[in-house]
């Protein structure tokens, strides 16, 4: 039995697979098996992995499937997993040579982790290199308290959840996660929605100690379509709906972390009210101001709030179009 699955989900991106499998053959920790799960692509896929499976022999899984989003991929990719840890990568991305031999080793020198997740790096679509996202983008990740047992291979203290509730900074392709710790019930939200993997990790967190290597092991690509890409208001009422899932998972979460939530829930419904406002969307701008403020209470979307009441009334009450009320994930929204 391999020691580590890589779950990797993928949907008409053959353009990208032949690099992602190269990066886990390159690994210089060759206890593994590559699952990759494809959603019915119908662009080569089938043949580019199928053509590969000569040089992987059993190690390499590929299952295809009906096309139900990147979640639902890595869900089953993790019921298929053989390995006694999961790791995950996208078909668009890659692991850098030493990434699993660095977290194992974190794993076997502290066998109470049930996490262990790494710095990455990344290039954008303009061909700009990022090396270190702690250093750039998420310094946070280095504020977690805990202890140094090895160079660069870090110790959690237990209050990680309360450091990741106010910031995602493990991404899906840096984590490794024990198989025992997701058992039967933490897996990824069914449905597609950017930033699912964050809560995925919180849930992690909060049923186990973790660990981090303090280097960047993994290099994510900006691509274009992708769903972080496509929509900032699609984004921000999928961050939204998160969020509030978030907010009933976690009831049991301490005070400082249920507040962590109430907050950004606020920021992002005032965010969509004043989007919707400008739009000369009144009535969506009167719902999202006054979610806004149910969460938290501010001057601004109490402002806010009284302005689109106002708009509202002065137009007769006409809805509108009201393309952030109504949201159709597969329609294009303004950016």
């Amino acid at each position: 039995m391999p020691t580590v699955s890589i779950v990797v989900p993928t949907y008409k991106r053959a353009a990208y697979l032949r690099r992602m499998i190269d990066s886990v053959n390159a690994q210089t920790y060759d206890d593994w098996e590559l699952i990759i799960v494809d959603g019915d692509s119908h662009d080569g896929t089938s043949e580019l992995v199928n053509g590969c499976r000569a040089r992987f022999g059993g190690r390499l899984v590929f299952i295809e499937q009906e096309n139900r989003g990147c979640c639902t991929a890595r869900n089953t990719g993790i019921e298929a997993a053989r390995g006694e840890f999961v790791a995950f990568l996208d078909s668009d991305d890659e692991f850098l040579p030493t990434k699993l031999e660095r977290q194992i080793e974190l794993f076997k020198l502290r066998p109470e982790l049930g996490l262990v997740y790494c710095d990455y790096s990344y290039r954008d679509l303009s061909g700009g290199f990022c090396r270190s996202v702690f250093d750039t983008k998420s310094p946070i990740a280095r504020e977690v308290p805990g202890e140094v047992v090895a160079p660069g291979l870090h110790v959690c203290a237990p209050n990680l959840f309360d450091y990741l509730i106010r910031e995602y900074f493990i991404a899906t392709i840096v984590g490794v996660v024990r198989r025992s710790v997701l058992a039967e019930d933490i897996r990824f939200l069914p449905q597609d929605m950017y930033g699912c993997e964050w809560l995925f990790y919180l849930e992690v967190a909060a049923r186990t100690r973790a660990g981090y290597v303090d280097e960047p092991l993994s290099m994510h690509h900006f691509v274009k379509g992708s769903l972080s890409r496509t929509s900032r208001v699609r984004n921000l009422i999928y961050h939204r709906r998160l969020l509030k899932v978030m907010r009933e998972r976690f009831r049991a979460a301490s005070a400082f972390a249920r507040g962590q939530i109430r907050r950004q829930l606020a920021e992002t419904c005032a965010n969509l009210a004043a989007r919707s406002h400008a739009e000369r969307e009144y009535g969506p701008a009167v719902k999202y101001f006054s979610e806004a403020l149910r969460s938290r209470l501010t001057r601004s979307s109490f402002n806010g709030l009284a302005q689109s009441a106002v708009a509202f009334l002065l137009s007769m009450g006409r809805p509108g179009r009201e393309p952030l009320l109504r949201f159709d994930p597969h329609r294009q929204l303004p950016q």
